[in-house]
């Protein structure tokens, strides 16, 4: 999960033994922290709710049709109940506060021109909450399109966790898939892939094994190759597709410290794509498009975000990098680059110098945590009040740089934490050498 903390002290420890104390005691309370950050999503997942909403038009008119009643078919272990509303001016509709769980299907109908209409197997989820359905009235239901460029996946979410017992002792994870598809076509579409008519397909992973289809039932693992398929036209409008997999890396070994390669050919536009990684399973995405995110808890489960950050989507028959590994560790000399080239900006080659040796001076201390840091109070009574205005500048320039990737998690929690400490330290020094000088406005 993704914390969000700026800890730092001001007051230096008498002692090294003094301060592990306060390491130990910090760390004691940051546990507690963390637990009580962990449970907080999960209490607020157990009654979640979601909408269907959309538009009714009149294909032949090409304009929306208002007051039109349209009813919500409620599926649920075998039991159909049904809510009723009525579009409004300009032809829409919407169905609030309906539970998400995964033994709950909708379908939407409604009768016009003494025809009815009917979107089948709408699914919400934690993952797609508000489901964007247009009712599309009054065309010629018997036609087919193969016309892709008119289908697009508004978006596509891998959920990797833990396998049960048996298969995790195997090296395997869990894995599910959702695809929000849309067919913007009138008409339902349907393509020939191997010989075969489908009204849409995607790959699987070449090591996934024993796949079970969830959504809509006429879902399924092709015949003639490793990819899913579904057996009718894709209909007008939304499709929620899903379906899970285990899949095996490539020796077994302990499920946290798998590496898996679930990489995939975009069967069609694909607009946006998320890994959710469960908390306890040591992956991350290898791709630099994908960053990580809030985490999310879905059924009581907390998994790491992360979201493929890249404007213009994916395209028809690109590859996606979709790796994950062990996280790498980070580097320190990114650190001391940008120190020296934020102090060389802030016109202040001497300051440059001297946090470019500061940099390589923490490098040295990094295995040693008790050491405490030296003051600047010494060579910032010899810089003039303009390098000692640079200085002030850099300083903060430098925190605000800090806090900034501390945000978007380019900087460890360790480092953050030691160096944001320093640079307070210093940034107090430098305003009590201007303050004494005469110089605080």
């Amino acid at each position: 999960m993704k914390i969000q903390n700026s800890m730092f002290f001001i007051k230096r420890s008498c002692s090294i033994l003094s301060r592990a104390k306060t390491v130990r005691s910090l760390r004691k309370l940051l546990v507690v922290a963390l637990a009580f950050l962990l449970w907080v999503p999960v209490t607020h997942s157990q009654n979640e709710v979601g909408d269907i909403h959309g538009k009714l038009t009149d294909s032949k008119q090409n304009e929306p049709i208002a007051n039109h009643p349209v009813i919500l078919n409620i599926h649920k272990a075998g039991d159909v109940t049904q809510q009723e509303t009525t579009t409004d001016e300009n032809g829409t509709y919407r169905f609030e506060n309906l539970p998400i769980d995964f033994e709950t299907h909708y379908s939407l109908s409604t009768t016009y021109d003494g025809v009815e209409h009917t979107e089948k197997d709408l699914v919400l989820s934690s993952l797609v909450p508000n489901l964007l359905v247009d009712l599309n009235v009054g065309e010629v239901t018997d036609k087919v399109t193969d016309d892709s460029s008119q289908i697009r996946v508004k978006s596509y979410t891998i959920l990797i966790g833990l396998a049960p017992e048996q298969h995790a002792k195997e090296g395997a994870v869990a894995v599910n898939e959702f695809l929000n598809v849309e067919n913007l076509n009138i008409s339902p579409f349907q393509i020939i892939r191997e010989k075969e008519a489908v009204g849409f397909s995607f790959d699987l992973p070449e090591r996934s094994k024993e796949f079970q289809p969830r959504n809509p039932k006429s879902l399924k693992r092709s015949a003639t190759g490793n990819y899913i398929v579904l057996d009718e036209p894709l209909p007008h409008g939304a499709t929620v597709i899903w379906y899970d997999y285990l899949f095996h890396a490539n020796t077994p070994q302990n499920a946290s410290s798998l590496e898996l390669d679930l990489s995939r050919r975009m069967q069609f536009r694909t607009d946006e794509i998320s890994i959710l990684v469960q908390d306890g399973i040591n992956l991350t995405p290898h791709s630099k498009y994908f960053k990580q995110t809030k985490s999310e808890a879905i059924n009581n489960v907390v998994y790491k975000a992360y979201a493929a950050v890249r404007g213009v989507g994916f395209s028809e028959g690109e590859i996606v990098d979709l790796k994950l590994g062990v996280p790498k560790p980070q580097s320190n000399i990114g650190q001391m680059v940008f120190i020296a080239c934020a102090a060389a900006l802030a016109g202040g080659f001497l300051v440059a110098a001297i946090f470019m040796l500061r940099g390589a001076q923490r490098v040295s201390e990094e295995s040693d945590d008790g050491q405490s840091v030296s003051t600047d109070a010494g060579w910032l009574r010899k810089l003039s009040d303009v390098d000692l205005e640079h200085a002030r500048a850099t300083r903060l320039e430098f925190i605000t740089r800090l806090d900034e990737m501390h945000e978007e998690q380019n900087i460890s929690e360790r480092v953050y934490n030691r160096l944001r400490k320093e640079q307070t330290e210093r940034l107090t020094e430098i305003l009590n050498q201007r303050q004494e000088r005469g110089l605080n406005n």
